[in-house]
């Protein structure tokens, strides 16, 4: 009997069947298969299979209304590491539909890390799935559950701010603001309208823990007139609440004298008397409390008269009014001519009177209880003002200690 003797199969031909096993496997197997062959030499056929590891369960963290996940680096039965990934999430621990994350976690991720934001309120696991070119590897185990919480905007914070905005608060205004603890709240102060010139915004954010928390803020450069405050508490899950608002008028020009005025209201012209007159008028309303501490800001003229009210006119003939108030400021008057007499001039059961719709501040003589009055004699001087310190408009802003002359024809 003759033997067949067989004839080896040349070696490109191995490695062709190598290849054709390998696209059997691949089409068999499809993108989602977790097998595939691995090239063992470039000089022959030889091939072994391969095949992905899942990946151990990833963690996941929350933070205002995001969910962030990282997992350790995938890798393959032989070391091959793995180059990306596809992230899924549930919405229980086992079962239940399985939801392609997205945002930051959308499509093939390259990192071993991501965030998701914007999430939907409830509680989510995370799982993560190696891929390797056109192989994915098996679902890793889900994460623990990160809870989302609901879409419930915070209430809207209190807000407290200075009724008024004077020279010297201007460059540090204390707002203060209480909101959601947890929350950030966002101050946005607008000055008043524009009127040929731009309007301007300043805006700070805080943390809010639950308890007052304040701020500063420079307000120089904005215009006199109504300031508003705006604030917005904004929750951890990104929430923003309804806004809340308050204003301040901001006044920063300082009252000035405007007049100073001698009036003879008695019987003799160029001589101190009962019922003679001085008028300091101003460019705007005081404070009447700065003037006398027992004043107020609502009634529009108020009076202190009586026997403890006395005016003083001192040897070098400058007028004060020495009493008739537990706290008062008048300042002097230099009355620019000589009706000193004699001894310690004073006037007893006189007045002072503010009237705030005609911005003004006068003195009426009383009747003489020491000393003595000058002859009456036309005088030439004219009178100058120097206000005390600590006189202040309602805003608060000081009227400024410089002397101010009156009228030359004004005279007692």
């Amino acid at each position: 009997m003759t033997r067949r003797i067989q004839t080896p199969r040349p070696r490109r031909q191995v490695r062709v069947a190598g290849i054709v096993a390998a696209a059997l496997v691949i089409s068999w197997g499809g993108p989602a298969a977790s097998a595939y062959w691995q090239t063992l030499s470039s000089n022959d056929g030889r091939a072994k299979a391969d095949s992905i590891l899942a990946v151990v369960a990833p963690t996941a963290s929350a933070s205002a209304g995001a969910a962030t996940v990282s997992w350790a680096q995938g890798a393959t039965a032989a070391g091959r590491q793995v180059s990306s990934y596809t992230v899924a999430r549930y919405s229980s621990a086992t079962g239940g539909t399985k939801v392609a994350a997205g945002g930051g976690c959308s499509g093939t991720v390259t990192a071993r890390t991501c965030s998701e934001a914007a999430l939907p309120s409830g509680t989510w696991y995370y799982t993560v799935t190696p891929v390797l070119g056109f192989w994915a590897g098996p679902e890793s185990a889900r994460s623990t559950g990160v809870t989302i919480a609901a879409a419930t905007p915070p209430a809207a914070p209190t807000l407290s701010v200075p009724a008024i905005v004077n020279i010297a608060k201007a460059a540090s205004v204390t707002v203060s603001v209480t909101a959601e603890s947890g929350s950030s709240v966002t101050i946005t102060v607008t000055d008043a309208p524009p009127a040929g010139t731009q309007q301007q915004t300043a805006t700070q954010t805080l943390t809010a823990n639950g308890s007052v928390q304040s701020t500063n803020f420079n307000l120089s450069a904005f215009k006199d007139g109504t300031i508003t405050y705006t604030a917005v508490a904004t929750n951890a899950a990104g929430i923003a609440g309804a806004a809340t608002t308050a204003t301040s008028a901001k006044d920063t020009v300082a009252p000035t004298v405007t007049g100073v005025t001698l009036a003879n209201g008695g019987s003799s012209n160029g001589k101190a008397e009962p019922g003679d007159k001085v008028t300091i008028k101003f460019s705007e309303a005081l404070d009447a409390s700065s003037i006398c501490n027992t004043w107020n800001n609502t009634d529009p003229v108020q009076t202190i008269s009586g026997s403890g009210v006395v005016v003083a006119i001192s040897s070098t003939n400058s007028l004060t009014v020495i009493s008739g108030c537990p706290s008062l400021r008048f300042g002097s008057v230099a009355l620019g001519g000589s009706y000193y007499g004699s001894g310690i001039l004073q006037f007893s059961g006189s007045s002072l009177t503010w009237d705030k719709p005609a911005l003004q501040l006068t003195v009426t003589l009383g009747s003489v209880s020491s000393g003595s009055s000058g002859n009456a004699t036309q005088q030439s001087g004219t009178p100058t003002y120097t206000p005390q310190a600590g006189l202040t408009d309602i805003a608060g802003n000081t009227v400024p200690t410089t002397p101010i002359s009156g009228a030359s024809t004004s005279r007692f």
